[in-house]
């Protein structure tokens, strides 16, 4: 065990190392608050709190489900140090949940059993070795729960306890984001970063640091400057210039969660934020995320997203309450009825950060909830991605997407220039999304390395084969390649948006343009232009769907979910023959892909040739009043 005087020599040293770190702080004047608790909810606010929960059945059901919850964590079993490949991210994430929950009850109901449980928790974890850093984000958020613990419960916490956990927030959680020695440079990557690790291991580091400012106010000091400087030159730019989220939506939750408690936190302690409302990009994104919602628990999957892995957006609660804005809660509201009405209740409950929805949300939340205005979402910067409706809600609501960027981009599949479009509930053009990184990793595959041939393109969720796309002579996608949204618009009866995708071809063909439109109210186009390069090229259209397919000509098909029908048809200026593909694993490291199926047909781009592919999605009850429609050219749309 440590004694103070110890942590404040070991923090003086740190102190020194410091001021090696490659960026140089701001010179913001840091002054902390002297009294615990300083993070996020000061003493007396709880009744704040108190307010809402009676304002709002879904926040009393939240504050119900918390204290259930710690109700349970006091027979939880001890946290152990137990990695799964590289990663101790699994047990950080279980401390935080432990320790910011019980915190949270013990601070709403006085209940001491829950203090002491959180106690012990942090006391099990602060007796680790180490928390991982060559993983950094699995110290950040062991960083960030207990210093929560250690903030929220300072007072009923022992004064050996508080030795004990002041040492480690600083020996295991502080320290090893400021050692500058070569071998632990590559661990501190993060601070240089734009993607959601940035976010998250910022807020760690300086929850850490504004939880034991007063035992070493100079290394505190850096470390908070540090974290402000660099989510503003990384983090936020993330956001810009339109609001979409470069890792897609299931990172947004992380990222943005994340990086909205350290602005808090800098509120709460220290009375400084990073100025979140003024910044165009960063509230812009709430927005996307509405648009990126789909019925009951459906989105735009993109990259390494998982909807399965998402219960509500809470970060959104911020923004609502921030802008006075409770329509941007409207997918949230219609999430909570489909998991209310299948008996998915505690799915709502499950992310880690939860207490926090308390902090963020008005009163009354859902009051006045209203459809958004627009029907169009289209944001460019480094993945582009164009969003449309027909309108919003409804059996026969169409929602359609169209994905772009690089292959490069932080998360990113082989998928540039891919759709997806979902009409009412049913998704009929799908995106498989995220695979498990560790039953990818622990069979060679190198994830974070996104060259031309990178092992990462190998997984088929995460390749080619997998998603939307024209695939020309089985040949990857240019990973140098950067496809941005280059036309978009709407006018009565048709909205639209198109990309030129040549680049990523690497010169088979001399050119490939697609565009995606809702058309007529009620059905959907996919048109593909191709010009021909020097010699032939034979390529493959296809089409994830998680339908049945049956085949009523060689150019049209039934597409079959529950009592649901849509007509696929195809149109071209030349004969094809629609077939199936197997989504079937291929190598021993994929994920099984139950319940869908490829749809799309093989031809060949010959030299010199301009061709077009035209792919309509016509519901069954439109098909009556379709007709094998003249589509423009894209350059006419």
């Amino acid at each position: 065990m440590k004694s103070l005087l110890t942590i404040l020599t070991y923090a003086c040293a740190i102190s020194c190392l410091l001021s090696c770190v490659n960026s140089t702080p701001s010179g913001t004047n840091i002054t902390v608050a002297a009294e615990h608790p300083r993070l996020l909810l000061h003493e007396g606010e709880e009744k704040l709190i108190t307010e809402k929960i009676a304002s709002e059945k879904f926040l009393e059901d939240v504050h119900l489900a918390i204290i259930a919850q710690s109700e349970d964590f006091l027979s939880a079993p001890e946290l152990k140090r137990i990695k799964t490949g590289k990663r101790l991210l699994d047990v950080s994430r279980n401390a935080f949940r432990q320790i910011y929950f019980l915190s949270y009850s013990w601070r709403m109901t006085g209940d001491g059993r829950f203090a002491m449980q959180a106690e012990k928790v942090m006391l099990d974890v602060c007796r680790f070795s180490d928390w991982n850093p060559t993983h950094f984000l699995d110290v950040a958020e062991m960083t960030a729960a207990v210093a929560i613990g250690y903030d929220w419960l300072y007072d009923c916490l022992s004064q050996e306890s508080r030795e004990i956990i002041c040492a480690a927030i600083i020996d295991k959680g502080l320290a090893p984001s400021v050692n500058v020695g070569k071998e632990e440079l590559k661990n501190i990557h993060w601070l240089e970063k734009k993607n959601n690790w940035n976010a998250v291991c910022n807020m760690g580091m300086a929850f850490g640091a504004l939880a034991v400012y007063e035992h070493c106010p100079e290394l505190a000091s850096e470390i908070i400057v540090r974290a402000m400087d660099s989510v503003k030159n990384n983090t936020l730019k993330e956001y810009s210039p339109d609001g979409n989220y470069p890792e897609g939506y299931m990172y947004w939750n992380y990222g943005t969660a994340f990086l909205i408690m350290l602005s808090d936190a800098l509120e709460s302690a220290a009375g400084i934020g990073l100025g979140l409302d003024k910044d165009y990009g960063f509230m812009r994104s709430a927005e996307y995320m509405v648009q990126m919602t789909t019925q009951d628990f459906g989105c735009f999957s993109y990259s390494d997203c998982n909807v399965s892995e998402n219960t509500l957006c809470l970060p959104l609660f911020w923004f609502a309450s921030r802008t006075n804005d409770n329509s941007l809660l409207y997918g949230e509201a219609d999430r909570i009825r489909y998991l209310t009405g299948h008996g998915k209740e505690k799915r709502m409950y499950e992310a880690r950060y939860l207490p926090s929805v308390l902090l963020w949300a008005g009163k009354g939340c859902f009051k006045g909830i209203r459809p958004p205005e627009e029907c169009m979402f289209v944001g460019q910067g480094e993945t582009p991605v164009a969003i449309m409706r027909n309108h919003w809600g409804g059996d026969d609501e169409i929602f359609l997407g169209l994905k772009c960027g690089s292959c490069k981009g932080g998360h990113s599949h082989m998928d540039i220039g891919s759709f997806v479009m979902y009409r009412g509930k049913y998704q009929w053009a799908a995106d498989l999304g995220h695979q498990d990184y560790y039953s990818m990793e622990k069979y060679g595959i190198t994830l974070n390395q996104r060259t031309q041939y990178s092992s990462r393109w190998a997984p088929f969720r995460l390749g080619m084969y997998s998603h939307n796309l024209i695939i020309f002579a089985d040949s990857l996608q240019r990973v140098d390649a950067h496809v941005k949204v280059d036309r978009y618009g709407e006018r009565p009866g048709f909205r639209f948006a198109a990309a030129d995708l040549t680049s990523l071809q690497g010169g088979l063909v001399a050119g490939h343009r697609r565009g995606v439109a809702i058309t007529g109210q009620d059905h959907v186009i996919i048109r593909d232009e191709i010009d021909g390069g020097s010699r032939p090229v034979p390529f493959r259209w296809a089409m994830l769907t998680p339908s049945d397919v049956k085949m009523t000509s060689d150019s049209s098909a039934i597409l079959s979910q529950g009592q649901e029908r849509m007509r696929l048809i195809v149109s071209s200026d030349r004969k094809i023959k629609l077939r199936t593909f197997s989504t079937a694993p291929v190598h021993e490291y994929d994920a099984p892909n139950p319940g869908t199926v490829m749809i799309g047909f093989c031809s060949e781009a010959g030299p010199g040739e301009k061709l077009h592919v035209n792919v309509f999605l016509v519901p069954e009850s439109s098909y009556g009043d379709f007709g094998n429609e003249e589509v423009l050219p894209l350059e006419k749309w």
